[in-house]
Parts: structure tokens; sequence; C-alpha cells
């Protein structure tokens, strides 16, 4: 994603970014940039491989006045370049300014509203011009059916709010702090039963590998996010041996759809002819969630101590095993960069 320092901005900065990840990936990795106003820059990203263009719409991250005028020149130009506008939904205005003592009043600050107008906006905004449009980590299920009630609209939920709800940010303060906040529980389990029920097309990770020394802070200056890479599918497989979720589902969010909606045609399937790009998965292995043990920098977790049931034994790329019964077995460079098509 492109909120780093410095932000993934202009062409420049994805090439660098680009260079740099091909020493050091083990898997495949493409890249998103965010969203601009200079129409060049985004033709020349566009160009470069760039998988989408990211709107943080509260406050982005290149600097981008969100009027409505500017927004439909942004919807039109990621469009005529065939690439996905990807949105993170709260509309600035609907944001509550406050003086927050808690990691809960943060999350009341941002309602459910603020999402649910974002959303309808972008959808008014995009509606002449039928642009593709991917709304990131969607947090109430009445906004999946709002969102594919367009064609070419599509939406994605995360585990977090599907397992979490605002009780946690009570106990759990920083561990638990993400935006959209998490919601009540009876909104999360509307959101997943709406999951369940084939209404989302993507679940993400939404990875933010924050250290713990930045994010055990105040909360006013405690930044959003938590690390979701390596939790992300024992968590759903666990939903599967429960029976809430079925594999289907799993393979179409995680995989499928993923590859359709960014352009990756020779992935998210297994047949003659695409990438072998596999994750063996051993079903019934149960596990516990030690965040003291990720790879990521990020080494907490709102769901430490949780006990999974389905583990990963194997992680197969372009045919090559890079991951085998817990250890890394490839080498620093050995996945590859990707480029939309």
């Amino acid at each position: 994603m492109p909120n780093t320092v410095p932000p993934t901005d202009t062409p420049a900065r994805l090439a660098a970014k680009m260079e740099d990840a091909s020493n050091k990936i083990l898997v495949n990795v493409g890249f998103h940039a965010a969203a601009v106003g200079a129409r060049l820059s985004i033709k020349k990203m566009a160009r470069m491989g760039a998988f989408s263009f990211k709107l943080y719409l509260p406050r982005p991250i290149s600097p981008l006045d969100v009027n409505d005028n500017t927004l439909r020149r942004l919807i039109r130009a990621s469009s005529e370049e065939d690439v996905p506008l990807t949105v993170h939904a709260e509309e600035p205005t609907e944001l509550k300014t406050v003086r927050p003592q808690t990691f809960y009043d943060m999350a009341q600050s941002r309602p459910a509203r603020a999402e649910i107008h974002a959303i309808e906006r972008i959808r008014q905004l995009r509606e002449p011009l039928g642009s593709p449009i991917h709304f990131c980590h969607v947090s109430i299920a009445s906004n999946l059916q709002r969102i594919h009630s367009s064609p070419g609209l599509t939406a994605e939920v995360t585990p977090h709010h599907l397992l979490l709800s605002n009780k946690s940010l009570k106990h759990l303060t920083w561990k638990a702090w993400m935006v959209p906040p998490l919601r009540s529980e009876t909104v999360r389990r509307r959101l997943l039963q709406a999951t369940v029920s084939g209404r989302a097309d993507v679940i993400a990770s939404d990875h933010a590998p924050h250290e713990i020394k930045e994010k055990a802070v105040q909360p006013r200056d405690s930044p959003p996010g938590i690390p979701g890479l390596e939790t992300t599918l024992p968590l759903l497989m666990s939903l599967v041996g429960k029976g809430v979720m079925s594999l289907r589902t799993i393979v179409a969010c995680l995989a499928r759809n993923p590859a359709r909606i960014f352009g990756l045609n020779s992935k998210g399937r297994i047949e003659h002819g695409t990438d072998a790009d596999i994750i063996l998965v051993d079903p019934n292995k149960r596990s516990v969630v030690r965040p003291e043990k990720f790879l990521s920098k990020a080494k907490y977790s709102p769901f430490e101590g949780w006990t999974t049931q389905g583990q990963v034994d194997t992680t197969i790329v372009g045919g090559h095993v890079i991951f085998e019964r817990g250890q890394i077995v490839a080498a620093p460079g050995s996945g590859v960069v990707l480029k939309r098509n």
C-alpha cells in the first residue's frame, strides 16, 4: 500500500519501491499507488503496473482536495487507464472532533454514518462513468448491499471486523485500534452473516505492521491499524472448522475474486496454464496466536492467545516451495514484482 514514508505518489517513488522489493521479497508482490491530482502521474504509474490508486478519503495519502470535482476527475482518470480506484470510505464531514481520553472515545468519533455517506457519495460521483471502484475494509453489512447494487463496484471485509466488536477496545486498547473502528456486537454479527452468505467479494488482511513503540502511546498519537498477514488464514480456517464459513467462500474471497478484480489473470485458481501459487493447509492442526513469533515487525495482535484450527503447512510460489512447516526455505529475492496487465 502507498501510505509509507515517503508515500508512493510519484512514478519515481513507485519505481524505487519496486526496485527495493525485488531484492528482498519471497512471494509475489504488487504495488498500489496513492491517488493524486496530476493526470500525467496517474498515467505513468498505471503504465508502470500499479494495481490501483488508493484514496484515503478522510485525509488523502498525497495532498488532494477531496471536493466533488476533484474526485470526478480522479475517477475518470483511473477509469481511462483501466486501473481500479481503491477507497477508504469515511466521509470527512461526518467525523466528530473530540478530545479523546480513550481508544473507545476515538472509535465513537468515527460513526457508522461516515462510512455509509462516503460510499453513497462515491457511488453517485462515478455513476455516469461506470468506473471500477473497490471499497476497502467495509465494516457495515448494509453497505455491502449498497455497493453491489451498482455494477463495477466491489467490496472487501476484514477478519477483525468479522470477529471483534468495540468491546475489545476497552481491554485491548491500542492493540484493537484501527479505522474504520470496530463496531458493536450486533453490527459485527450482521457483517459476518453477510460475508458467509457471499455478499463480500474479498476478505483482506488490512495488514498494518506498526511497531509496539509506535502504537503503545496516547490515543491521539497512536496510528490506526493492526498486523493481519499471519492471522488471516488461520482465523478463517477456524470458522470453517466450526461450520460457520465454507472453504469455497475462503477460496473465492482470498484468491479467485482478488485476482479477478485486480487483473491477475494467471492467478487465483488451480488449472492448466495458471501460475502454481498454492498454499497447503492442515485443516485439523490447532495452534495458538503468539505475536512474538510473527515474522512481521509488528509483534502484537488483538487475537493473541486465540486457538485456531487450520495451519499453513507449505507455501508454493510459481511452483517453488518457499515456506515449509514453519520455516522459510527460499532465498530473499526469489519472489517476483507483479504488475497489472
